[in-house]
């Protein structure tokens, strides 16, 4: 499989010097033909993912790697979208008949929010299930991906450490909502998550042993899986503004607030230890079997995820803080009982999430080496934007049954290509 020198065209930032942290990768590139006499080193049991990661990450001699790619797991896992917890059936009490009745035709979108609230007294309960595997680091495949190399005078000393990975999540999100008022809707959404990583890192040489091959003198491989909670969410919608009266409703305004709170394990890339916010603006309309919708929000973070990029005496960081949310899509009635979806999402982590690789403009000759370069952390946010299509299915009274699927349009960070969605909700 073809590797790919830059996550992102145009990446990295090549010409930044680190002379202590370009001695540290040297002597564990230059050191590890040693280490070969004691076989291959494979991570052991009772390691956190976190741990794991920086363990299969070491060999290749970069730990700014490993922080790098903690960072940008860790921000997939849990900023992804896990789908709505606004009800399909939204009901309205009929002045002419004194009855609830359905204000809208269709169920609702999947991952966006529409301004129609449930109604006073009703509770719509939804379980969202989201498998992904990652395969992508923005331009780099996860399979032989390069993490750190070396030029040297010699081809002995010339060595290049390399890393597959096959890492997963699925987050199971159980929610419930419920009409307050017939304008304010609360709920909470409890997200149980299962990540995977499965992964072979080795170090080799430019000098070609007799199998013809690129000798390796250094092997390393490591699993770990790890499930519990996530981090859990509390949120509350706000209708201000309709756009008319009468059935169906011809849409509105809304505002919602989500607090997301700091239960998920940051050790094992189920939370980010921290308490995040999310105030967003709301629009949908359509009276016909036609309905769009428009949502804008910001993500407030109580503290920024800070990563090292060097191991120097006086090391430098990146800092990930705050996210940048939208979406736009439509719903239409195919027929009474199926509507079909199409959502375009985007979010933008600001300050961290990238990854690049640097290298070192003046290295020391010590050790016979001419050039260092390895991957690290960059100052740059991450920026996804995923087209889903999908569609609900009124299975039974008003049991709705959904099947979506996230398609990366564009996506510089952590990431799988196509990620299937399943859901299930009930208002009552």
């Amino acid at each position: 499989m073809r590797q790919i020198r830059f996550l992102q065209r145009g990446g990295g930032t090549g010409g930044i010097s680190c002379p202590a942290c370009i001695v540290a990768v040297a002597l564990l590139l230059v050191n590890a033909v040693p280490v070969l006499a004691q076989g291959a080193t494979t991570v052991s049991d009772g390691l956190t993912l976190r741990q794991t990661l920086s363990r299969l990450t070491a060999v290749t001699g970069s730990p700014a790697a490993a922080e790098a790619m903690a960072l940008t797991t860790s921000l997939e896992v849990t900023t992804g979208p896990y789908g709505t917890s606004s009800g399909g059936f939204v009901f309205k009490l009929d002045p002419a008949t004194g009855l609830q009745a359905r204000t809208a035709t269709t169920f609702g979108p999947s991952f966006a929010e529409r301004a129609l609230t449930l109604g006073e007294g009703k509770v719509s309960v939804a379980a969202n299930l989201v498998a992904n595997s990652y395969s992508r680091l923005g331009d780099l495949s996860t399979d032989r991906m390069k993490l750190s190399s070396s030029t040297a005078t010699t081809p002995e000393l010339t060595r290049t450490g390399t890393t597959s990975l096959a890492m997963s999540s699925t987050t199971l999100v159980v929610s419930g909502m419920v009409g307050v008022t017939d304008k304010l809707d609360m709920g909470v959404a409890v997200p149980m998550v299962k990540v995977k990583i499965d992964g072979l890192s080795w170090v080799q040489t430019a000098n070609v042993g007799v199998t013809g091959q690129p000798e390796v003198i250094l092997l390393a491989n490591g699993s770990g899986i790890a499930s519990g909670l996530g981090d859990v969410a509390a949120s509350a919608k706000y209708r201000f503004y309709s756009f008319g009266e009468g059935t169906p409703d011809p849409g509105g305004l809304a505002v919602m607030a989500t607090v997301r709170l700091p239960t998920g394990d940051v050790e094992n890339f189920r939370g980010l230890g921290i308490t995040r916010t999310l105030v967003s603006f709301i629009a949908s309309s359509g009276t016909g079997r036609l309905r769009p919708h428009v949502n804008a929000g910001y993500e407030w973070w109580s503290d920024g995820i800070k990563v090292q990029t060097d191991f120097a005496a006086n090391p430098t960081f990146v800092v990930a803080r705050d996210q940048l949310q939208w979406a736009a899509g439509a719903e239409f009635e195919a027929v009474p009982k199926l509507t079909l979806l199409v959502d375009l999402l985007g979010r933008r982590v600001r300050g961290a999430g990238q990854v690049g690789y640097r290298t070192d403009a003046q290295p020391p000759n010590r050790f016979g080496v001419t050039s260092i370069e390895s991957m690290v952390a960059l100052p740059d946010g991450v920026q996804k934007i995923l087209l889903v299509p999908g569609m609900k299915v009124n299975v039974k009274g008003s049991m709705l049954f959904s099947l979506n699927v996230l398609t990366a349009l564009k996506d510089n960070g952590l990431h799988a290509r196509v990620t299937p969605v399943a859901s299930v909700d009930l208002t009552f």
